[in-house]
C-alpha cells in the first residue's frame, strides 16, 4: 500500500504552510519573550479526608484553549489527590484565566516552550519549598511531574531541583504527547524536547540538562506514556520505538487505549485506570 496518498499530500502541504508561518512569527518576535516572573492562577488541592499527604504532583495542561480545568487535568488531578493521596498543583498558563503575561499567540518564547517549562519549574520549585514547609517531618516524599498534551512536552524537559533531599525520586506522567504534532509546538526546538525524553528513560543524552545535575541524570521512579488509540498517527509508533530501544533503566511503560481520542471525551476514566495499573505493578516489582 501507498502511504503517500492524496489525503497524505495534502496533510503535508498543511504542515508545511503552518511551519512557514510559524517562522514568520518567530522572525517578527524575536527578542520579545518574556522571561521576567509573573502571577499564574494556581491550585493546590490536599486530600480530602484531611491526611497528610505522601506527596507532591503537578499536573500541566494543554495548549490552544488548554486550561488547568480541563476534563482530563482534572481526571488525573482527582485520581492522585484522592486514590493515591497526594497534594496536587495545578496552573493556568501565561494567559489563560487569571494568569498575567502574554500567550501563544502574541510570544513566539511561549509558543516555542521555553518560558512555560521556564514558568514550570518555577512552580515545582515553589510547591517542593511549600511542601517541605508545610510537612517538615516528611521523608521519601513521592512526586509526580505530570502533563497532557503540549504539558507532555514541558513535563519531559522538567528534573526536581537537586536540593529537596525530602522527595524521592520523580514519576513521570505524559498524557497523549503530541507526537505528530510535536514541531509545530517545538518548531526548532523539537529534537531537544525528544532528547530530554529519552534522557529519562536512557539516563544520559539531553544537552540541556540543568547545570546543577552536573552532566548526570537524577534518578526516575518510573515514566509513563499513555495516549488514546486514535491519537497515534504517522510517526507515534517510530516515537515509542526509539524511546523503548533507550530504556537503559527500565523505567519505560506506554499504554494505548483503544478508542480513546486526543480528548478523550467517555474514555475519560480509562486515564486513571491505567495509571492506577502502572503504578500497582510498580509497587509489585519493588
Amino acid at each position: 500500500m501507498n502511504p503517500c496518498t492524496p489525503n497524505h499530500h495534502r496533510a503535508i502541504g498543511i504542515l508545511l504552510s503552518i511551519a512557514l508561518k510559524l517562522e514568520i512569527f518567530r522572525q517578527a518576535n524575536m527578542g520579545q519573550g518574556a522571561s521576567h516572573t509573573v502571577r499564574l492562577e494556581t491550585t493546590v488541592e490536599d486530600p480530602k479526608n484531611g491526611d497528610v499527604p505522601r506527596g507532591l504532583a503537578l499536573i500541566a495542561h494543554g495548549r490552544s484553549g488548554g486550561h488547568f480545568d480541563n476534563p482530563v487535568v482534572r481526571t488525573l488531578a482527582e485520581y492522585l489527590r484522592d486514590a493515591r493521596q497526594l497534594r496536587v498543583v495545578t496552573w493556568n498558563d501565561r494567559g489563560i484565566g487569571q494568569s498575567e503575561g502574554g500567550n501563544e499567540w502574541t510570544d513566539y518564547g511561549i509558543w516555542v516552550g521555553d518560558v512555560t517549562v521556564s514558568d514550570y519549574r518555577r512552580i515545582l520549585q515553589e510547591s517542593m519549598t511549600r511542601y517541605v514547609e508545610d510537612f517538615p517531618q516528611c521523608q521519601n516524599a513521592q512526586l509526580f511531574l505530570c502533563g497532557y498534551s503540549a504539558g507532555a512536552i514541558w513535563t519531559g524537559c522538567i528534573r526536581p531541583m537537586p536540593w529537596f533531599p525530602q522527595f524521592a525520586p520523580a514519576h513521570y506522567i505524559l498524557i497523549s504527547y503530541p507526537v505528530d504534532a510535536s514541531f509545530l509546538v517545538g518548531v526548532h526546538k523539537t529534537g531537544s524536547y525528544y532528547r530530554a525524553v529519552e534522557a529519562l528513560v536512557q539516563g544520559y543524552g539531553w544537552e540541556n540538562l540543568p547545570p546543577e545535575f552536573h552532566g548526570k541524570e537524577p534518578e526516575v521512579a518510573g515514566v509513563f506514556a499513555l495516549t488514546g488509540q486514535l491519537d497515534t498517527f504517522m510517526f507515534y509508533g517510530l516515537w515509542t520505538g526509539i524511546l523503548g530501544s533507550k530504556n537503559a533503566r527500565n523505567v519505560l511503560r506506554h499504554t494505548v487505549v483503544e478508542g480513546a481520542p486526543h480528548t478523550w471525551d467517555d474514555k475519560l476514566p480509562r486515564i486513571a485506570e491505567e495509571v492506577d495499573k502502572w503504578l500497582s505493578s510498580l509497587q509489585r516489582d519493588s
